[in-house]
């Protein structure tokens, strides 16, 4: 995991985190050792606890998942049993940030759930890249279904099936729809079937086919000309996978042309109201007349371009082919061909030109017809430059993959390669050559049998596995090296591994330069602490002051902040300050020894005096470049007048530091506690058979003795600590709170057979974290005292005046009126332990949460009734309060 770029997580049965990898710990600035063990990966994600999506997975909480993750919440289509979810955070970076969820059970063999696993993406560019892409479709798809022209797409077989037709195209060929035609194959719209046999043999000669006469049929049998443009896709196997193409209805153009050479006075009436441009011109290309729309495509008026040569609009390519195109058109009669006109303004626009000879008397008499294909021309170029791109990205990947620093390779099923870069080859000792078609003990014996457990433990799991390996090489015959390897399953389509991927970083000499840094620095460690001072070294060119030796007394146990000279000053007391840089000063300007003694504050504001001693450094040049020195602590010399100031100290003591107290104290006495226990229960494990039953049972009355000191010390910090918190209120859902509660109590809902339930509850100005204990202390009191076979819950809340007041009823045993406001005091309690347990301080913790939000509690009960809990928030609360 902890090699894996991915942030990832498990946690156990008691949602408390047992593994938080590198990257986890990289993203979340939270480290592995503050929270495994704990139940706070909730921070991570959100600003109040609520659950992450492994904590439902875990507790197989479905309806949870729906709840909390409505958005693309599903099950895994890659990991069996896993599920995936994107969640939105639009308050994390400029623009919000998208991550891509996936969790799943970790069960053991006996295929019981005791954990679970959650991996997230950052997804944001991807999701940003989508949205973009998605836009350029819709443009794309848009532009596509508004041609006029007819755009398909099918396969290359003589029969054809139509993978994608425009409307234009059914439009052209008498069908309603697009899906109407495509129930069709496209040998059924040749009249003649020799024609589709040798529009694919010049499609697989050419690869593209530009503006091919075929006689069509419609869907009423009807005949129709059509002008086909095609392009043909092939597979990296080298026949044609499929082929997309343009269709345009050339029926009429035919039958203008027919109408032409039959009569003259047909010709004007026809030429001014086709839609695409006309010209009669000779082989030499000066224009004898034209249409408007051709005058139009020109940028000039009919009269203008009269008389004028195509030449002057023709582009330098159209000029470089035109002997060609006239030697064509004389041998055959007609020719067809695109080309690229500039017309007035200088913008260059594709057409498709059609060109008949008319007359060859003298200098000849041709007409032409030009229709506008730039948007096609566009089109084709833009999927042109599309797959010139995509084969780009494939070489570059290959290029990055073969000159990657870290070693990479492909193995098959049998482990042998079938892949590999230069990299790798080179840590093995062979060519890249040399590897292909072998197993990895031909290639690497003496890693054979690790690389064989990783790849066993793979087809098992279905997982990938990173970890460290030892051994030899052909490389470095004999040297034993290591590398940090993860090895990846290669998986087909329906989730069967077909191969493995490797990759391979030496840390060989990392390994070794660390291991002497280590003993270097141990041996410095010891010197240092032996003497028990400080010592420090201020850079004077880089600002920059490094501790060694006793300084986390001072600086505290994380580490070294980066500090300068007046980062240093500022654990100076403030009346020596002036003191220690008179010292400092004389120091630099006259090169003494510098000496002072000084009261230094610590990070726990802990006042300590100190001797400090340093000389200053000088470089070639006489320049003061750095001062070391010593600092020892002398703060026993000056014992007896910091007592008496804490003596006076302790005299004015109030009774907020009286709570503070008791705060420290109850979580100071968390570890000895704790100890204690961890080794009663070990006695308990190790010799429990070993002792007889009353040894047994005094073991078990100090375990269960600790074990509720433990709850009343964690109940006691949680009582002092309800004052001490500041402004924490913002507005809060009660109806989350319950369901955050009713996901946290699930196991005891379900053993106890306990029913919540509540009506309309309010959104009110509160501290999230104390209203979630209250209502828990609450909740978690009507189901204990209760000896009803299904234990009822209802919460409800009405509004008064300025306060919302809220119900928490039950069917338990009820409470005796004459114990009064009793219950509400600390470590009141009215049962033994051995008929209900607890500290007796869950209702005390509710009294002040209630208090410390400006409002009260009480409640009305009869024994063997229930009971009702009331208390009133105000709906404007103060923050003050």
């Amino acid at each position: 995991m902890n090699c894996s770029p991915l942030p990832q997580f498990v946690i156990d049965l008691d949602h408390r985190v047992v593994l938080w990898n590198k990257a986890m710990e990289d993203y979340s600035q939270i480290k592995s050792t503050d929270i495994v063990g704990t139940d706070h990966h909730w921070k991570v994600f959100y600003d109040s606890k609520r659950p992450c999506m492994v904590d439902l997975v875990i507790n197989e909480d479905l309806e949870g998942l729906k709840y909390w993750f409505p958005h693309r919440c599903k099950p895994s289509q890659q990991v069996k049993g896993a599920y995936e979810a994107e969640q939105y955070y639009p308050h994390r970076g400029p623009q919000g940030t998208h991550l891509h969820f996936t969790v799943s059970t970790i069960r053991s063999h006996d295929g019981e759930i005791i954990g679970g696993f959650e991996s997230f993406e950052d997804i944001t560019k991807r999701k940003v890249a989508e949205k973009e892409l998605q836009e350029s479709e819709e443009k794309f798809r848009s532009l596509i279904e508004n041609l006029n022209v007819g755009v398909y797409r099918n396969t290359s077989d003589p029969w054809g099936t139509f993978i994608q037709v425009n409307p234009a195209f059914a439009q052209i060929f008498g069908y309603d729809s697009p899906d109407e035609i495509m129930q069709i194959n496209v040998m059924d719209l040749y009249v003649n079937k020799e024609d589709r046999v040798r529009f694919l043999e010049g499609l697989q000669r050419e690869g593209s086919i530009t503006d091919r006469k075929l006689l069509l049929k419609k869907k009423d049998y009807s005949n129709i000309w059509v002008s086909v443009s095609a392009r043909a896709h092939y597979h990296e196997e080298g026949f044609i996978d499929w082929v997309d193409g343009m269709v345009e209805d050339t029926t009429h153009r035919i039958e203008v042309e027919e109408a032409l050479q039959k009569s003259e006075k047909q010709y004007r009436s026809i030429v001014e109201n086709i839609n695409d441009g006309f010209c009669i011109h000779d082989f030499k290309g000066v224009i004898q007349d034209c249409n408007e729309n051709f005058a139009l495509m020109l940028g000039f008026g009919r009269e203008e371009v009269i008389g004028t040569n195509l030449d002057e609009f023709s582009s330098t390519r159209m000029l470089s082919f035109k002997n060609d195109v006239v030697d064509e058109l004389k041998n055959k009669g007609v020719v067809e061909f695109d080309g690229d006109v500039r017309g007035k303004n200088g913008i260059r626009r594709y057409y498709s030109i059609n060109s008949s000879i008319i007359s060859q008397e003298g200098n000849g008499k041709v007409q032409s017809f030009l229709r506008d294909v730039t948007k096609r021309k566009e089109m084709e170029k833009k999927l042109l430059k599309s797959e010139n791109k995509a084969h780009k990205r494939l070489s570059e990947i290959e290029a990055i993959y073969n000159s990657a620093p870290m070693g990479l390779c492909v193995l098959d099923c049998d482990l042998r390669y079938l892949r590999i870069n230069k990299s790798m080859a080179e840590m093995n000792g062979f060519s890249p050559q040399e590897h292909i078609g072998k197993s990895i003990h031909e290639i690497v014996p003496d890693l054979s049998q690790q690389g064989e457990a990783i790849a066993k433990e793979i087809f098992q799991t279905g997982k990938a596995v990173c970890m460290e390996m030892n051994g030899t090489t052909a490389a470095q015959d004999g040297a034993v090296r290591t590398w940090i390897e993860g090895w990846y399953p290669i998986k087909d389509s329906s989730h069967r591994i077909v191969g493995i991927n490797v990759a391979a970083l030496e840390i060989t000499e990392i390994k070794r330069a660390n291991e002497d840094l280590k003993k270097s620095e141990e041996k410095l460690r010891l010197t240092i602490e032996g003497a028990g001072v400080i010592m420090w070294f201020w850079n004077m060119e880089n600002d920059r002051v490094e501790c060694r030796g006793h300084y986390k007394h001072i600086l505290g146990p994380g580490p070294i902040p980066d500090m300068g000279y007046n980062e240093l000053l500022s654990f100076v007391h403030p009346d020596d300050l002036e003191k220690v840089e008179a010292a400092f000063q004389k120091t630099l300007q006259y090169g003494e020894d510098f000496k002072v003694e000084t009261r230094t504050i610590w990070k726990d504001k802990s006042v300590h005096w100190f001797s400090i001693m340093g000389r200053v450094v000088y470089d070639l040049q006489g320049k003061p470049q750095e001062m070391i020195g010593i600092a020892l602590d002398i703060t026993n010399n000056k014992i007896v007048q910091l007592e008496l100031q804490e003596t006076l100290r302790k005299l004015k003591r109030s009774n907020a530091e009286l709570e503070q107290f008791a705060y420290v104290a109850s979580h100071d006495l968390q570890e000895p506690l704790r100890m204690i226990t961890s080794f009663l229960q070990l006695l308990k494990l190790r010799y429990e058979n070993q002792l007889d039953s009353d040894a047994n049972e005094f073991i078990h009355f100090a375990i269960d003795g600790a074990t509720r000191m433990q709850e009343m010390i964690n109940d006691l910090l949680t009582y002092s600590r309800i004052d001490r918190k500041r402004g924490d209120f913002k507005e809060v859902k009660i109806e989350d709170i319950l369901q955050q509660i009713t996901f946290e109590y699930k196991l005891l809902i379900q053993e106890k057979n306990a029913v919540i339930s509540h009506g309309e509850l309010p959104v009110i100005t509160a501290d999230y974290t104390q209203m979630v204990q209250l209502f828990q202390n609450l909740i978690s009191n009507s189901i204990k005292y209760n000896d009803q076979p299904c234990p009822t819950i209802h919460i409800t809340a009405e509004k008064q005046d300025n306060d919302w007041i809220f119900k928490v009823a039950d069917n338990g045993i009820g409470i005796d009126p004459q114990q009064g406001d009793r219950i509400f005091k600390i470590f009141q309690r009215l049962h033994s332990p051995d008929e209900y347990e607890g500290t007796g301080i869950g209702l005390a913790i509710v009294k002040r949460i209630v208090e410390r939000h400006g409002g009260r509690i009480w409640y009305d009960s009869q024994p063997g009734k229930g009971s009702n809990f009331y208390f009133n928030i105000p709906w404007r609360l103060n923050h003050e309060v």
